[in-house]
């Protein structure tokens, strides 16, 4: 889904599959060509609800990456750089490459 906004920002939201019970959750707001603000989430189906497992963002003023563990507790590590284009495409490749593995340090079981 693609909105407009008043100060012409344009955000998009789409999912990225990545098995029956896998998939990658982008949202992005860009201006003109730039990205602004961005979440690319891995996210796994327990039973009929939808869990975080790793989110990248540019919450608090700079990018990084959460790992959200099976009891609740989250692991935070920094991501370098400055475009946030490159932090972004980088972010998405890296968990399209490493999902399952994600999902194991997380304490989940890969289907």
């Amino acid at each position: 889904m693609v909105t407009a906004t008043k100060n012409g920002k344009i955000t998009k939201n789409f999912f990225i599959p990545l098995s029956l019970k896998s998939r990658i959750r982008v949202r992005m707001e860009r201006e003109g060509r730039r990205i602004v603000n961005f979440v690319v989430q891995l996210e796994h189906k327990m039973n009929e609800d939808w869990k975080e497992i790793v989110r990248y963002n540019y919450a608090h003023g700079f990018p990084h990456r959460d790992l959200i563990l099976s009891n609740g507790s989250k692991r935070k590590e920094r991501i370098h750089g400055e475009d946030l284009n490159e932090v972004f495409n980088f972010a998405v490749e890296d968990i399209k490459m490493n999902w399952e593995r994600y999902l194991r340090e997380a304490g989940y079981e890969c289907e």
